[in-house]
């Protein structure tokens, strides 16, 4: 059993634990907020010292480096000469050590040393700066192009955001760090290169308010993680009361199941979607029916203080607007990936191993939760679901009405497909039966291929397959019927609202003048593509057709068939946001 790696930094068995919170500096320091935050970053994962090399565009650093009061920095003028010194420095101290060069072949000169450090796999953080990516060959002094020029020598290489951008940029930028940090001292330490472009002024200098700064932790074990190791897990969730669990895209998995099961008996708030493929009446399904009734001031009301995440896309952007508004105070993240992943850009542990077991070891020894956070989010998905049934009296037929009569199928033991865009969202504000699997390509989450992905899966099992897919897709991926490999066993319905239906729900396209230019708007009918592949063809245009003519189609298995749903194009959208208004009690 691996033990427990609490500092992410391992180098020849020495460890570092570092304090996460911000160590006051000395005197004023650059006044770019990224700098602060690598060198912030830089003392916690273990940097000591700093070899300088003198340079105007690096004015910002090294006003930063000697101004933090947290590192010996050493002026050496030579960068060939500072990366060999700094490669001494290193593998004495067994730390790593950070070298600061101006921008230019200054950079450049480091190559030697940073090749020797990779091979001796020794830590070294090459901080080179640079000029806005606008002025890379544009004849500016000292200015080429930076980004990579190690790729060759290095555990990990990034270019950081320019300071005073989006809000965002220090979020993108905490990640790179913390990924570039853990593998330039991970197992296989090594050095690492971090270019910081920078627009002038140079030389500002401030004091900032005391904040603390972001440190991402990673936990490794194999399918059962040491003692020591749970009783920290432990020891951290106890703190709180207000825990959830949020999950994605995954294929049946009956023994995570019954771990998340155990930590909703507890307490625990879990999130599930249709494409989770986990079903419990003490889970919280159908997330944007009652996320879509919390308010922005509610926000913090329905945020939990510890998210536990598992590596799988999550569909619902309402659920993510909410916990990204209010972060919790920790965020766990279960992955076995090389990269950082920090959806919801407040990421504090990375858990790696087998993560239904280490929950289950946690879930083990968890006391159970106070009701009230589990009381907030039952109550509202039952006032959301009570207005979600009131909302279909009378509703007259579109695409919103489809989805409702296809829930209520007995689909049993089926394989269910669906298309990107409207029908996997329109599919997650339903109760479907239980027993099904659920799919759909959200790994990138682009309309190309449905069909062809359907069909491979046919192919590959006995169970009927259904495929549920908007016409956009459909025609875009026709070319999935072409081939000789096709299994009676599939089943497609085809929803025709003559373009995508998507764009006259979101809120910029369905306002813009050019609509039609996001929507495609087309005529055509799915009838020739089905003739010239020889499927099974019908057709509906109302609700009526559509209940004569579902069990004919779902019962005819001597080839595959085609369903093709006609479903009011212009009125699906203003349908849509009247249903999630009605939600709100705003009608």
């Amino acid at each position: 059993m691996q033990n427990l790696i609490i500092s992410n930094i391992e180098f020849n068995n020495h460890f570092f634990v570092n304090n996460l919170n911000q160590i006051a500096v000395s005197k004023p320091i650059s006044d770019k907020p990224i700098v602060k935050a690598l060198v912030e970053l830089c003392h916690l994962y273990g940097v000591e010292q700093v070899v300088i090399s003198p340079g105007s565009r690096n004015a910002p650093l090294i006003i930063s480096f000697t101004g933090y009061g947290k590192f010996e920095c050493l002026s050496i003028v030579d960068e060939r000469s500072a990366g060999y010194f700094a490669l001494g420095l290193a593998r004495e101290k067994k730390r790593p050590v950070a070298l600061v060069c101006t921008s230019g072949t200054a950079a450049l000169n480091y190559s030697p040393a940073i090749a020797e450090a990779f091979y001796q796999q020794i830590p070294l953080v090459a901080i080179t700066a640079d000029r806005p990516k606008e002025w890379v060959d544009q004849l500016e002094g000292q200015t080429i192009n930076q980004p990579g020029i190690y790729n060759n020598f290095v555990r990990y290489q990034c270019s950081l955001p320019l300071s005073g951008g989006h809000s965002d940029d220090e979020w993108y930028m905490n990640r790179m760090l913390n990924e570039a940090f853990q593998k330039g001292m991970g197992p296989v330490p090594g050095p690492i290169h971090i270019n910081v472009p920078m627009r002038e002024p140079l030389y500002g200098k401030t004091v900032y308010p005391d904040k603390p700064v972001r440190k991402i932790k990673t936990l490794k074990g194999d399918s059962l993680f040491s003692q020591k190791a749970v009783d920290e897990l432990v020891a951290e969730i106890d703190k709180y009361q207000r825990v959830m669990i949020l999950t994605g895209a995954m294929d049946s998995n009956p023994q995570l199941k019954e771990v998340l099961a155990s930590l909703a008996e507890k307490g625990v708030v879990v999130l599930t979607e249709t494409l989770s493929n986990i079903e419990d009446p003490n889970f919280f399904s159908n997330i944007d029916r009652a996320a879509s009734t919390i308010d922005d001031n509610e926000h913090l009301i329905f945020s939990p203080d510890i998210l536990i995440t598992l590596d799988a896309p999550v569909l619902s952007k309402m659920i993510k607007k909410i916990l990204r508004d209010k972060p919790a105070r920790i965020h766990w993240h279960f992955s076995n990936q090389s990269n950082i992943t920090d959806s919801y850009q407040s990421l504090t542990r990375i858990i790696k191993g087998d993560g239904e077991q280490i929950l289950k070891q946690v879930a083990e020894k968890l006391n159970p939760r106070e009701k009230r956070f589990k009381e907030v989010w039952r109550n509202r998905t039952e006032k959301s679901t009570e207005r979600h049934k009131q909302f279909f009296n009378n509703l007259e037929w579109c695409d919103l009405k489809l989805f409702k009569l296809l829930s209520e199928q007995p689909f049993n033991n089926m394989q269910i497909h669906l298309g990107n865009s409207t029908p996997v969202r329109y599919a997650q504000l339903f109760n479907w039966n239980e027993g099904n699997r659920w799919y759909a390509n959200r790994g990138t989450s682009g309309i190309d291929g449905s069909i062809s992905t359907a069909a491979g899966a046919a192919y590959q099992t006995d169970k009927p397959l259904l495929l549920i897919t908007g016409d956009l897709s459909f025609f875009y991926d026709s070319n999935g019927l072409w081939n000789k490999y096709l299994s009676p066993n599939l089943k497609i319905i085809v929803i025709n609202n003559q373009g995508g239906g998507i764009f006259r729900f979101l809120q910029g396209p369905s306002e813009s003048d050019v609509l039609d230019f996001f929507e495609t708007k087309q005529d055509l009918s799915c009838e020739g593509v089905a003739n010239t592949f020889s499927l099974n063809y019908f057709t509906c245009k109302n609700e009526d057709e559509f209940s004569s003519k579902m069990e004919q189609f779902l019962s005819k298995n001597d080839k595959p068939s085609i369903l093709e749903v006609f479903t009011p194009g212009k009125e699906n959208g203003k349908l849509l946001k009247k249903y999630f208004k009605f939600l709100n009690n705003e009608i």
